[in-house]
């Protein structure tokens, strides 16, 4: 680190400052015996904060029945996370200006806002208890980037020009040309401040989520969450940040696609409406259903070309039609998948799928067949890769899946989510293209080996059973799902 620049940046006297109310606003929280009383006053001294806070307590955002017409109100109906987050909130924007026409301050506030409401929703849904601050380290993560430009100005201005837009490049040329970085500066600035360590870890794991000591974890892996989030929102090219956003929301929380789909949804619509409440422009409002069909879109190209960005289809071959892995491809891997599951006792699962009546969409519309086969392996994807699944093509409409450290719980919401999809997308696939059909379905068998349990012997033992499972599914009139025991595969 270079510490003379360092020195000339945290000494700057036009560096971000907290306003004396959002001080005070520390000062009494940080305290177990916290008056409420004392914070409702000190909060209304302020009349502008306290009509801004008023005014999104009683938007859509949080959904109140009752209008809150006092701080002391909002404190007793929302508890004093919300109102504090609020306060601080509106205190860091206003300190921060956006009167500089040489400085991004729509790109700036564009990914501070979006990611602070998608680090809260995400910890609202993994039902963690720290949605509140997940909220403000989202907001706070980059008051490194305003501290680098008020120190130094057009050279940083030139640092930032490096990444051509690309918040991600953002540090690797900090490093270079400066020998400082973002994140720590803000972790320092909001040291200053005297914020507690849960906000400002944060700020200074925000880039390397994985980097983050223990204690914050699921914070700031929820603030990470949210950079994606924003990535999917704002990317001309959304394909690539939403998969990423689908492999670290199931890896890291257990949520699964159709729940980020829903999540962005949400996400969208409310950084919307608290643009306006914060005043901030922060360019175009999303519009999340056309993103989310792009995104699609792109995956599908991603599926045919086979990329996967996953070390477990290095060296395997893939089909050529849908890029998932060939018939011979998954040999290989559930063998492994089954050896790594005995030498480290973890569970694995093995999922049998066919495309219901495809075989008279094939005879009659080979192109529509081909289409739907790759829309096909694009879902499978979607929902299975995230939970430690390899998308497999063993035939024509058959698909078989190795999962690895998947629990049953997880691989069942996957699969009902997945025959969901299914029928959502093939009835825009099918619309006014064949007689008689406007959707797909999938008959689908499952078998799950726990060695702690009664586990099969074999990896044949357990092809067997899946494979029972899909014959079940199938006989019983398919779009359904069974699962096959050790004991019943006997």
């Amino acid at each position: 680190m270079n510490r003379e620049l360092l020195e000339e940046i945290l000494s700057c006297p036009s560096l971000p400052s907290l306003p004396a109310v959002a001080v005070r606003v520390i000062e009494l929280t940080a305290s177990n015996d916290v008056s409420m009383k004392e914070l409702a006053a000190t909060i209304e001294n302020d009349q502008a904060l306290a009509a801004k806070v008023l005014r999104t307590v009683n938007s859509s955002f949080y959904g109140l029945r009752t209008r809150c017409a006092t701080i002391s109100k909002a404190l007793v109906m929302l508890g004093l996370g919300p109102v504090k987050t609020l306060a601080l909130g509106f205190s860091l924007v206003s300190s921060m200006g956006d009167q500089d026409p040489r400085f991004d301050f729509v790109g700036y506030w564009r990914r501070g806002l979006y990611t602070a409401v998608s680090s809260k929703l995400f910890a609202e849904a993994a039902k963690k208890k720290c949605s509140e601050e997940a909220f403000l380290g989202g907001l706070l993560q980059d008051v490194g980037v305003m501290a680098l430009y008020r120190a130094l100005g057009n050279r940083y201005l030139d640092v930032m020009k490096q990444t051509g837009g690309d918040h991600r490049k953002l540090v690797k040329f900090e490093l270079t040309d400066l020998e400082v970085q973002h994140p720590d500066i803000g972790a320092m600035l909001t040291e200053r401040w005297k914020l507690p360590a849960e906000l400002v870890l944060p700020v200074k794991y925000h880039e390397r989520p994985t980097a983050a000591p223990k204690e914050c974890t699921d914070l700031v892996r929820l603030v990470g969450l949210g950079n994606l989030a924003h990535d999917v929102l704002s990317d001309p090219d959304p394909g690539p940040a939403l998969r990423r956003l689908y492999q670290r929301a199931e890896q890291w929380f257990g949520l699964t696609a159709s729940t980020v789909d829903g999540l962005l949804r949400r996400i969208a619509e409310a950084a919307k409406e608290l643009s306006t409440l914060f005043k901030l422009d922060t360019g175009l409002a999303a519009d999340a259903e056309a993103i989310l069909t792009k995104a699609s879109g792109q995956l599908l190209e991603i599926s045919k070309n086979g990329g996967t960005g996953s070390q477990l289809h290095e060296g395997l071959q893939h089909d050529p039609l849908t890029g998932a892995v060939s018939r011979e491809g998954f040999d290989a891997t559930l063998r492994e998948a089954f050896r790594a599951s005995i030498e480290n006792k973890e569970p694995m699962g093995l999922l049998e799928l066919t495309i219901d009546d495809f075989k008279p969409i094939r005879q009659s519309a080979a192109d529509l067949a081909d289409e739907a086969l790759i829309g096909v392996t694009a879902l499978l994807k979607k929902h299975f890769e995230p939970a430690g699944g390899v998308v497999c093509r063993v035939s024509d409409e058959v698909f078989a899946i190795p999962l690895s450290g998947v629990t049953k719980q997880a691989l069942a919401r996957a699969c009902e989510e997945f025959r969901t999809d299914l029928v959502r997308a093939s009835g825009v696939w099918l619309k006014g293209r064949i007689t008689g059909r406007t959707t797909l379905t999938a008959s689908i068998g499952v078998a799950l080996h726990e060695p702690e349990n009664s586990a099969f012997q074999s990896v044949e033992h357990l092809l067997t059973a899946a494979t029972k499972g899909l014959q079940a599914s199938r006989a019983s009139g398919g779009n359904s799902v069974r699962v096959v025991s050790q004991k019943a595969a006997a």
